[in-house]
């Protein structure tokens, strides 16, 4: 008896639910042969500006919205937890919000090593770039480059004139570009006399080399501003790194492994170069030349960089307000004029060095040599910083940590590298010469005396 009621019951449920699904169906072409009498066409309906084609793209962007604002969300509520004291979004916390607003779905986050984060959505396959100032960039503005041939598209568009404000760039394998003869990203004219020409063509977005390098091309060539990249206007550059077999040469003016010229607001984050860089004045393992309020940190050079003037380890030359930090050399570096230091050829107006060591060989041939600086000039300032490398020059003014400070400061740093010179009229373990007359100073630097 109880066995035939339950039979009765699931006969019932199935029935049911064809009852349902033929409802359904029946509902379906119901509205189909409706809309038809009403002068409707199939294509009208599923052609790709359809009806039902633009509901389902309706729907698509609906939970795009809707994902997007909960990254949002999840970025506020991390800052409340924070009261606002980081400048940055804390890991614990901001994984801990996404959690909350995305309830059940899984995702995966990636830390980036300098602030930013990137997060997708594993259902939907969609990415998310939380930059370092909290900014969001959605999924519709993420273009990522894992060929020879992709990066080289991107540097074109670049080149004529597309600056990517706005993008994140992410680099999803090392690319190997065969010993291409390179022509940068970003372009900077020869005729051309300042950054903000409007007949440059610089990149203005974000690129993270997601911890990836870029390997195997030569440039040699006498135009100005070269690298990897070449000009960089207001951006950000990230966890990426140039390989060994890379071969920058004579270059005029502004030549670094990675960027050639950083302008205007610039972060270059996480990078290192390993290559061979070779130029006339301004050429950095790094940066060849920061101009205006930028900052490079937690960047190294391993590669040989050899110039005439203002010649530095990790970047050539630093002016107006931009900023050298956690950074390091140890590759050689060699300076045939003035201004040669193992992290940075000129350093002036405003502008500092702080916490980075040299542990590379120095050599300048003509003045202002430091193992740090060769020269700190208009209120700049080199601060906790050290050198272990050996400093050696032909003219004056050589330094353990600068080569010549004047009207600036270096304060906490130390030498226990070796201090070489020949014919240097002033020759010190720490600063060469201290210009006393414009108010410069060297508070509790000291050595482990190492001249010879």
């Amino acid at each position: 008896m109880f066995s035939q009621k339950n039979k009765r019951n699931k006969r019932k449920e199935r029935y049911e639910l064809d009852f349902k699904g033929i409802t359904l169906i029946a509902l379906v072409i119901t509205i189909v042969v409706l809309l038809i009498l009403a002068g409707v066409s199939i294509s009208m309906l599923t052609g790709n500006n359809g009806i039902l084609t633009q509901a389902q793209n309706a729907k698509e962007m609906t939970e795009k919205t809707s994902e997007e604002e909960k990254v949002q969300l999840a970025v506020i509520g991390t800052e409340t937890k924070d009261n606002g004291h980081s400048d940055v979004l804390d890991e614990t916390n901001f994984k801990s919000e996404l959690k909350k607003q995305f309830e059940n779905q899984e995702l995966d986050v990636k830390t980036n090593g300098d602030g930013s984060f990137i997060v997708t959505v594993k259902d939907s396959k969609r990415k998310y770039y939380i930059n370092d100032d909290k900014t969001v960039v959605n999924s519709d503005n993420i273009i990522e480059i894992g060929t020879k041939s992709e990066l080289e598209n991107f540097r074109n568009d670049v080149n004529s004139g597309n600056s990517y404000e706005g993008k994140a760039i992410l680099l999803t394998n090392s690319i190997d570009l065969e010993g291409e003869d390179w022509e940068p990203i970003g372009s900077y004219p020869m005729e051309n006399s300042t950054p903000a020409d409007k007949t440059n063509a610089p990149f203005k977005g974000i690129f993270d080399g997601c911890g990836y390098e870029v390997n195997n091309f030569n440039i040699d060539t006498t135009d100005k501003v070269q690298g990897l990249f070449g000009l960089v206007d207001s951006a950000k550059i990230a966890n990426l790194g140039v390989g060994e077999n890379v071969e920058i040469s004579n270059v005029d003016d502004g030549a670094g492994g990675v960027i050639g010229y950083i302008y205007n607001g610039t972060k270059v984050y996480n990078c290192y170069s390993k290559a061979s860089v070779k130029g006339n004045k301004n050429v950095g393992g790094v940066v060849g030349i920061s101009f205006e309020n930028n900052k490079v940190l937690n960047c190294y050079n391993l590669g040989k960089v050899e110039g005439t003037t203002t010649v530095g380890g990790v970047l050539g030359y630093l002016k107006s307000l931009s900023e050298i930090k956690d950074c390091y050399n140890e590759g050689s570096v060699t300076g045939s004029g003035n201004w040669v230091g193992g992290i940075v050829g000129q350093a002036e107006d405003s502008s500092t060095v702080e916490t980075s060591y040299n542990k590379g060989s120095i050599y300048g041939k003509a003045n202002n040599t430091g193992g740090i600086a060769g020269k700190l000039f208009n209120n700049s300032i080199v601060e906790s910083c050290y050198n272990i490398g050996k400093v050696t020059g032909d003219g004056d003014y050589i330094g353990g940590i600068v080569g010549h400070i004047q009207a600036s400061n270096a304060r906490n740093c130390y030498n226990t590298g070796i201090i070489k010179g020949d014919n240097a009229t002033e020759i010190n373990s720490v600063v060469g010469r201290i210009n006393t007359l414009n108010d410069s100073i060297v508070d509790n630097c000291y050595t482990l005396e190492r001249r010879i």
